[in-house]
Protein backbone atom coordinates (compact mmCIF):
# COMPACT_ATOMS: atom_id res chain seq x y z
CA UNK A 1 0.00 0.00 0.00
CA UNK A 2 1.23 3.45 -0.96
CA UNK A 3 1.62 6.49 1.34
CA UNK A 4 -1.16 8.59 -1.04
CA UNK A 5 -4.72 6.86 -0.67
CA UNK A 6 -8.47 7.52 -0.83
CA UNK A 7 -9.90 6.95 2.12
CA UNK A 8 -13.66 5.89 1.42
CA UNK A 9 -15.61 5.67 4.70
CA UNK A 10 -19.51 4.65 4.70
CA UNK A 11 -21.56 4.58 7.83
CA UNK A 12 -25.49 2.86 8.17
CA UNK A 13 -27.90 3.61 11.55
CA UNK A 14 -30.69 1.13 11.52
CA UNK A 15 -32.36 2.54 14.33
CA UNK A 16 -35.79 0.46 15.54
CA UNK A 17 -39.29 2.26 13.65
CA UNK A 18 -37.16 5.00 11.89
CA UNK A 19 -35.78 5.22 8.75
CA UNK A 20 -32.22 4.15 8.14
CA UNK A 21 -29.73 7.09 7.98
CA UNK A 22 -26.60 7.15 5.92
CA UNK A 23 -23.04 8.76 5.51
CA UNK A 24 -20.53 8.82 3.43
CA UNK A 25 -17.43 10.05 3.11
CA UNK A 26 -14.11 10.33 0.48
CA UNK A 27 -11.58 12.22 0.88
CA UNK A 28 -7.42 11.99 0.07
CA UNK A 29 -5.55 10.58 2.80
CA UNK A 30 -1.94 8.91 4.30
CA UNK A 31 -1.75 5.89 5.21
CA UNK A 32 0.82 3.71 6.72
CA UNK A 33 1.70 0.54 9.43
CA UNK A 34 3.29 0.53 12.80
CA UNK A 35 3.55 -2.01 15.19
CA UNK A 36 0.88 -4.22 12.95
CA UNK A 37 -2.03 -1.76 13.09
CA UNK A 38 -2.91 0.87 10.22
CA UNK A 39 -3.19 3.79 10.36
CA UNK A 40 -5.07 6.62 7.80
CA UNK A 41 -5.10 10.13 8.47
CA UNK A 42 -7.57 12.36 6.64
CA UNK A 43 -9.23 15.90 6.72
CA UNK A 44 -13.07 16.37 6.46
CA UNK A 45 -15.08 19.43 5.98
CA UNK A 46 -18.24 18.90 8.32
CA UNK A 47 -21.39 19.58 6.56
CA UNK A 48 -22.64 23.68 7.86
CA UNK A 49 -18.98 24.24 8.74
CA UNK A 50 -16.02 26.64 7.12
CA UNK A 51 -13.55 24.27 9.46
CA UNK A 52 -12.29 21.16 9.10
CA UNK A 53 -11.86 17.68 11.06
CA UNK A 54 -8.54 16.15 11.43
CA UNK A 55 -9.33 12.41 11.48
CA UNK A 56 -7.51 9.37 12.46
CA UNK A 57 -8.26 5.78 11.97
CA UNK A 58 -6.10 3.38 13.48
CA UNK A 59 -7.11 -0.48 12.98
CA UNK A 60 -6.34 -4.62 13.14
CA UNK A 61 -7.99 -7.44 12.86
CA UNK A 62 -9.22 -6.82 16.28
CA UNK A 63 -9.89 -3.32 17.10
CA UNK A 64 -10.52 -0.20 15.64
CA UNK A 65 -10.18 3.15 16.40
CA UNK A 66 -11.82 6.72 15.28
CA UNK A 67 -10.68 9.92 16.61
CA UNK A 68 -11.83 13.33 14.80
CA UNK A 69 -10.40 16.67 15.92
CA UNK A 70 -12.48 19.58 15.07
CA UNK A 71 -15.52 21.72 15.48
CA UNK A 72 -16.84 18.36 16.96
CA UNK A 73 -14.49 15.55 18.48
CA UNK A 74 -15.04 12.29 19.39
CA UNK A 75 -12.85 9.05 20.09
CA UNK A 76 -14.75 5.88 19.72
CA UNK A 77 -13.31 2.35 20.40
CA UNK A 78 -14.48 -0.84 18.87
CA UNK A 79 -13.06 -3.72 20.31
CA UNK A 80 -15.86 -7.06 19.23
CA UNK A 81 -17.28 -8.28 22.37
CA UNK A 82 -16.61 -5.46 24.57
CA UNK A 83 -18.75 -2.37 25.40
CA UNK A 84 -17.04 1.10 25.46
CA UNK A 85 -17.89 4.44 26.24
CA UNK A 86 -16.99 7.67 25.25
CA UNK A 87 -17.97 11.64 24.91
CA UNK A 88 -18.96 13.23 21.85
CA UNK A 89 -17.83 16.73 21.49
CA UNK A 90 -20.26 19.36 19.63
CA UNK A 91 -20.46 23.05 19.55
CA UNK A 92 -23.70 22.69 21.75
CA UNK A 93 -21.86 20.60 24.42
CA UNK A 94 -21.15 16.74 25.00
CA UNK A 95 -22.95 13.45 24.22
CA UNK A 96 -22.26 10.12 26.34
CA UNK A 97 -22.30 7.38 23.45
CA UNK A 98 -21.57 3.54 24.06
CA UNK A 99 -20.30 1.43 21.36
CA UNK A 100 -21.01 -2.33 21.98
CA UNK A 101 -19.18 -3.60 18.36
CA UNK A 102 -20.68 -7.42 17.41
CA UNK A 103 -18.08 -7.71 14.23
CA UNK A 104 -15.04 -6.32 13.17
CA UNK A 105 -13.52 -7.82 9.82
CA UNK A 106 -10.53 -6.71 8.65
CA UNK A 107 -9.30 -7.62 4.66
CA UNK A 108 -6.05 -6.50 2.37
CA UNK A 109 -4.87 -6.96 -0.83
CA UNK A 110 -1.56 -4.88 -2.04
CA UNK A 111 -3.85 -2.08 -3.45
CA UNK A 112 -6.70 -1.94 -0.67
CA UNK A 113 -7.42 -2.41 2.85
CA UNK A 114 -11.31 -2.89 3.84
CA UNK A 115 -12.78 -2.59 7.36
CA UNK A 116 -16.30 -3.68 8.05
CA UNK A 117 -17.93 -2.74 11.61
CA UNK A 118 -20.81 -3.58 13.17
CA UNK A 119 -22.32 -2.22 16.63
CA UNK A 120 -25.35 -1.36 18.92
CA UNK A 121 -25.05 2.47 19.80
CA UNK A 122 -27.20 4.00 22.82
CA UNK A 123 -26.40 7.62 24.05
CA UNK A 124 -26.51 8.43 27.58
CA UNK A 125 -27.40 4.78 28.36
CA UNK A 126 -30.29 4.51 25.60
CA UNK A 127 -30.01 2.05 22.76
CA UNK A 128 -30.58 4.16 19.65
CA UNK A 129 -29.96 1.22 16.83
CA UNK A 130 -27.63 -1.39 15.09
CA UNK A 131 -25.02 0.73 13.17
CA UNK A 132 -22.57 -0.50 10.29
CA UNK A 133 -19.67 1.09 8.84
CA UNK A 134 -17.14 0.08 5.87
CA UNK A 135 -14.12 1.59 5.40
CA UNK A 136 -12.08 0.93 2.45
CA UNK A 137 -8.32 2.03 1.68
CA UNK A 138 -6.88 2.78 -1.58
CA UNK A 139 -4.33 3.58 -3.08
CA UNK A 140 -4.60 6.84 -5.03
CA UNK A 141 -5.36 6.32 -8.54
CA UNK A 142 -7.66 3.73 -8.05
CA UNK A 143 -11.87 3.72 -8.12
CA UNK A 144 -14.05 4.13 -5.11
CA UNK A 145 -16.98 2.11 -5.13
CA UNK A 146 -18.43 0.77 -1.70
CA UNK A 147 -21.59 -1.37 -1.73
Amino acid sequence: MTKDVVVSLKGLQLAPDEQSDAVEVIAPGEYYIRNDKHYVLFEEIMEGENNTSKNMLKFNKDCLEFTRKGPMSVHMIFEKGKKNLTYYYTPFGSIQIGIDATGIEVSETDDEITAEVKYALDVNYEYVGDCHITIAVRKKGMAVNIA
